[in-house]
C-alpha cells in the first residue's frame, strides 16, 4: 500500500457496505477488521473514511494481531495522505513504522517508508523525502516488488525536478517508466510519462514534451480518475503553451481550472493559475496576468491555513511554491509595481509569527510601508530585504523616507558565494588575506551600499542561503579592507511585516532568568570549562534582587516554564544545544536530567509567553537547523521570536567557549547603559576584535547574531 494506489469506486464500496452487517455478525475480530479497512480505503468522504479506520483498528487491537494493526496504521496514514492532510498522516505513519519493526512486516514497512517520504515531498522538506524515499525503493528491491520500486523511484525524480536538477530527475523519472512498463502497470507508467513531459517542458524540448504527453493523456482518459485526469489535461496546456498555440493553451487552462476544485487537485488548481498568470504576462495582458497570480496565491493560502501543524505550515511554501510567488514578484517588477513586488514577497515569509502578532494585536493585518519608512527615519535605520530567485534575485532598500529596489545576480551565483564564503569563516581562515573576499559584499551591498551611511542601524531580512551568513563578516573593499561591522550595526528579521509592530517596548525593571552549566551524563556533551565564568559575567550586570539561576541539578527542562519566563526582561542559557535539521522545532538545548528528560524542545519553548526584550542562547547552533523559503531559518531564534521575545540573539555556527565569557560580559554591561542589542552585541565584537588579538578572526565572533522583531535594531 502506498500513495494513490487504491482504486476504490462505487461498485466495491456498494459490495464491502453489504459486507460490513455481515462481517459484524460473525463477530470475528479479523473478518470485521478487513472490512472495515477496505471500506474506510474506498469511501471518498474524509469523516467516514476515519471512521471506518478507527473501526479497523478497534478490530485489529482485538484480534492482537501485530501484523494485522500495522496495516491498519498505515491505512490510516494514508487516508491522511489521500486526502491530502500530509502533515496529519505522518503520526499515523510513525506509529505504523514501530509496529512493523517489531513485528517484522517488512513488505509493508517499505510501504510505509514510501508514503513518510511522500509526505515530506509534499511538505517541502526534501532531505527527509529522499532519504526516505531511498530506503522504502532499497527494500522494495530486496523484497523483490518491482511495482513498488518505480514508484518510489518515480517520487525521488519530484524530489530532484523540485530543486530543479532536472538531469537527475529525467534519470529517476526513465526508470521508474521502465519498471512500471515491465510490470504492465499502465497507470503509473502514464505517471512517470506526466513527470518525463513536465521536465522535458522545463528543457524546453517540445517533440518530448509533445510524446510523453500524448501517451500519459491516453492513458488518463481511459483510467477514469479525475485527480490524476485533470493533472495530465494541465500538462498538455503547458504543452500547447510551449509550442506558441496560446488560444489553445489559455482554453485549456481555464477548463482545468474550472474542473481541479471537483477532482480535489489543489495543487493542479494554483498550478493552472500561475501558468495561466504567466500565459498572459508573455502575451503583454498585465492586468489578466495580476488577476490569475493573485488566485494562484489565494489557492495556496487556502491550503496553507488547513495544515494543522506549525511545522509542516513552516515547510509548506518551499521551493515547489515559492516558485510561483517568485514568478509573480518578476512579473511585478517588470511591470513597475515596485511595492507590490516586495508586499508580495514579504507574504510568502514568516506567516506563522506574522498570524500569532496579528492575533495578539501586535501587528496590523495589512503590510504597512509607510509605517516602515516612518520608523526607519526616525531610528536611523537601514532596513535590506532580499529576494534571491533563479535568474534575477533583488534587494529592497527602505531609509530615509524612500523605497528603491536593486538588480542582484542569480540566486545559484549568488548561493555559490554564500557556501564558499562560509567554508572559509568557519574554517578559521582569515578573509581579510583572501584575494576574492570583498566578492560576496559586492554582489550583496555593492548596489546598496552609497544608500547605507555609516553608523547606521541595518535591519537584514535574508532569503534563501542568505540565512546561513552573518552580513557583519562580509569584506568592504578599499583601501583598508575591513569587516562591515566596523561600520554600522546589524540585525536579522525574519520579515519586514514583524517590523510593523512594537516599535517601542514597555519600560520594565530589568529581571535575568539564567539557566546552564547543567550535569552532563555520557560521553555525548563534553565540558565547558567557561560557562561559570560566563554565567558570573552575565549576573554581575543584574542586582541579585532582580536575578534568578537555574544551574547544575536545578537547571532541568521543566524547570524553565515553571519560572514563569514571561516575567522577565532577560533570559540566558548557557549550554549545549543539538540542531535538529530534519526537524528544527526538535532542536534542544541540553539541561540537566529529569528523569529521563534533558532536552527543553525548541516546539515547547514556541509555547510557553514572553515578553523578555532579549533572550541570549550562548550555546552551539543554537539560532536554528535548516532554512525555509517561508519562515527562514527554524530552530531557537524562530522559537523564542514566537513565543514573544523582542530580540534573539543566537550562533550560526558552534561558538568557542573560551570567548563566551568575555562577549558576554561586555554585550550585558552594554545593554545595562541604554544600548540596542544589535549595538551591544556589537561592542562586544569589536572588544573581542581588537588589532593584534587571537580572537580578531570571524570564526570566533562571527556565530553570534541578534534575530529581531523590534523597529531599530
Amino acid at each position: 500500500m502506498d500513495q494513490a494506489n487504491l482504486s476504490g469506486g462505487s461498485a466495491q464500496e456498494k459490495l464491502l457496505r453489504e459486507a460490513l452487517p455481515l462481517a459484524v455478525a460473525s463477530r470475528d475480530p479479523d473478518i470485521i477488521c478487513m472490512v472495515e479497512l477496505y471500506l474506510g480505503e474506498a469511501v471518498l468522504n474524509p469523516a467516514e473514511a476515519e471512521i471506518h479506520t478507527r473501526a479497523a483498528f478497534a478490530a485489529a487491537g482485538q484480534a492482537r494481531d501485530a501484523f494485522l494493526l500495522t496495516w491498519v496504521q498505515l491505512a490510516r496514514g494514508y487516508n491522511s495522505l489521500r486526502f491530502f492532510r500530509f502533515d496529519e498522516a505522518l503520526p499515523y505513519l510513525d506509529e505504523a513504522l514501530a509496529t512493523g519493526r517489531r513485528c517484522g512486516a517488512r513488505s509493508l514497512v517499505a510501504g510505509i517508508v514510501g508514503n513518510q517520504g511522500w509526505c515530506y515531498f509534499r511538505l517541502g522538506d526534501w532531505d527527509r523525502a529522499m532519504d526516505a524515499l531511498t530506503r522504502a525503493e532499497s527494500l522494495a528491491a530486496s523484497l523483490g516488488q518491482p511495482d513498488s520500486r518505480q514508484r518510489w523511484l518515480g517520487a525521488m525524480g519530484l524530489v530532484y525536478f523540485a530543486q530543479s536538477d532536472f538531469g537527475r530527475a529525467e534519470s529517476f523519472e526513465q526508470r521508474a517508466a521502465k519498471l512500471a512498463g515491465d510490470a504492465g502497470n499502465d497507470k503509473w507508467q502514464a505517471m512517470a510519462w506526466h513527470n518525463l513531459a513536465r521536465i522535458a517542458i522545463e528543457n524546453r524540448d517540445l517533440p518530448a514534451a509533445q510524446s510523453y504527453s500524448a501517451r500519459e493523456l491516453a492513458v488518463q482518459k481511459r483510467g477514469g480518475d479525475p485527480a490524476l485526469l485533470v493533472s495530465s489535461e494541465l500538462s498538455a496546456a503547458e504543452v500547447e503553451n510551449l509550442s506558441g498555440k496560446y488560444a489553445e493553451a489559455e482554453r485549456d487552462y481555464r477548463a482545468v481550472i474550472a474542473q481541479a476544485p471537483r477532482a480535489r487537485a489543489a495543487e493542479v488548481l494554483w498550478e493552472a493559475y500561475a501558468d495561466l498568470g504567466s500565459l498572459y504576462a508573455e502575451r503583454a495582458k498585465p492586468k489578466q496576468a495580476a488577476e490569475q497570480y493573485r488566485n494562484a496565491i489565494n489557492t495556496i493560502d487556502r491550503e496553507w491555513s488547513s495544515l494543522s501543524s506549525e511545522e509542516s505550515k513552516s515547510t509548506f511554501l518551499t521551493l515547489h511554491l515559492v516558485g510561483i510567488f517568485q514568478d509573480y514578484v518578476g512579473f511585478l517588477i517588470k511591470t513597475g509595481h515596485i511595492e507590490e513586488a516586495l508586499e508580495i514577497a514579504e507574504s510568502a515569509r514568516a506567516r506563522l509569527l506574522s498570524l500569532r502578532l496579528e492575533r495578539l494585536g501586535a501587528l496590523p493585518p495589512s503590510f504597512d510601508l509607510a509605517r516602515l519608512q516612518r520608523a526607519a527615519r526616525a531610528s536611523h535605520t537601514v532596513m535590506l530585504s532580499y529576494w534571491v530567485a533563479p535568474w534575477r534575485s533583488s534587494v529592497w532598500v527602505i531609509g530615509s523616507g524612500r523605497l528603491a529596489r536593486f538588480d542582484l545576480r542569480p540566486g545559484k551565483e549568488i548561493g555559490g558565494l554564500v557556501r564558499k564564503y562560509m567554508e572559509s569563516v568557519t574554517g578559521g581562515r582569515d578573509p581579510l588575506t583572501q584575494n576574492d573576499a570583498s566578492a560576496l559584499y559586492q554582489a550583496l551591498l555593492g548596489p546598496v551600499a552609497k544608500l547605507i551611511p555609516a553608523g547606521s542601524n541595518v535591519i537584514i531580512v535574508p532569503d534563501g542561503e542568505l540565512h546561513q551568513l552573518n552580513f557583519e563578516t562580509l569584506v568592504v573593499p578599499g583601501p583598508r579592507p575591513h569587516y562591515w561591522i566596523e561600520d554600522v550595526s546589524i540585525a536579522t528579521a525574519p520579515s519586514l511585516r514583524v517590523l510593523a509592530g512594537d516599535a517601542q517596548a514597555r519600560t520594565r525593571a530589568p529581571k535575568l532568568l539564567i539557566m546552564g552549566d547543567p550535569v552532563l551524563v555520557g560521553q555525548e556533551f563534553g565540558p565547558l570549562p567557561n560557562v561559570k565564568k560566563e554565567i558570573a559575567a552575565v549576573e554581575e550586570c543584574f542586582p541579585p534582587a532582580n536575578r534568578i539561576a537555574f544551574t547544575g541539578a536545578g537547571a532541568v527542562p521543566g524547570g524553565y516554564a515553571k519560572a514563569l519566563p514571561a516575567n522577565f526582561t532577560h533570559i540566558h542559557f548557557a549550554t549545549h544545544a543539538t540542531a535538529n535539521r530534519e526537524s528544527p522545532l526538535n532542536s534542544a538545548i541540553i539541561l540537566s536530567h529529569q528523569g529521563e528528560s534533558y532536552k527543553l524542545y525548541a516546539r515547547d519553548v514556541a509555547d510557553v509567553p514572553l515578553r523578555a526584550d532579549v533572550v541570549t542562547l550562548s550555546a552551539c547552533r543554537s539560532a536554528g537547523a535548516n532554512a525555509y523559503s517561508g519562515e527562514g531559518l527554524m530552530g531557537f531564534a524562530w522559537a523564542f521570536l514566537h513565543a514573544g521575545a523582542q530580540n534573539v540573539i543566537a550562533t550560526l555556527w558552534d561558538e568557542d567557549d573560551a570567548v563566551s565569557a568575555d562577549l558576554m560580559r561586555v554585550l550585558y554591561k552594554e545593554i545595562a547603559a541604554g544600548q540596542t542589542p544589535a549595538r551591544a552585541l556589537r561592542a562586544a565584537k569589536l572588544a573581542l576584535m581588537r588589532p593584534g588579538g587571537r580572537h580578531r578572526l570571524p570564526y570566533f565572533w562571527g556565530p553570534l547574531q541578534v534575530f529581531t522583531r523590534r523597529m531599530a535594531p
